[in-house]
């Protein structure tokens, strides 16, 4: 990768991580989901400049499973078609571009995020998001993206206020 490739794909995925922090401020699932198909729109694009193939496809499938989730119901069902997409695609690309572990990572946090994204409990979601943040932190050092890491972190540190605003939230509707 050369100097120029690796200062625009960090430029790209800074801007796409403005969206990532805010959205740990958001507590309404619905507005969190249209907030992250914007995020994972151009943080896809910065990880692809990068060079992190699974990174683009993991944001790309997820874009897909969001407006879905706007729309319709998400049953264990389509968890499952989703998830299993999530894998299928990833593994295609990464059999033409070469395997790597550190590839996988994108692909859990998707996973995971897709397996508990029907919960009403904002919470829940914020905890996911701070456990997926910590593989993109693992993804985005492979990458070498610097303002990956910066914002994965302060991510965690916004889904940790967010939560509890959340869970206060909550504690008041029950």
């Amino acid at each position: 990768m050369n100097t120029t490739q690796l200062f625009v794909g960090n430029i790209v995925i800074f801007i796409g991580a403005l969206f990532m922090v805010a959205i740990g401020l958001i507590k309404s699932k619905k507005n969190i989901l249209i907030a992250q198909n914007f995020q994972f729109l151009i943080m896809g694009i910065g990880n692809l400049i990068l060079g992190g193939t699974s990174g683009f496809i993991s944001n790309m499938v997820s874009i897909a499973r969001n407006l879905f989730c706007l729309k319709f119901e998400l049953t264990t069902a389509w968890k499952v078609f989703f998830m299993a997409l999530q894998v299928i695609v990833s593994g295609f690309f990464m059999y033409f571009t070469g395997f790597s572990a550190w590839e996988l990572l994108p692909i859990m946090a998707a996973i995971l995020f897709t397996w508990i994204l029907d919960t009403d409990k904002a919470s829940v979601i914020k905890i996911v998001i701070i456990i997926a943040q910590f593989m993109w932190i693992g993804y985005d050092f492979h990458i070498h993206s610097v303002t990956g890491l910066f914002f994965d972190s302060m991510t965690i540190l916004s889904n940790l206020i967010g939560m509890v605003r959340a869970r206060r939230t909550e504690a008041v509707a029950e």
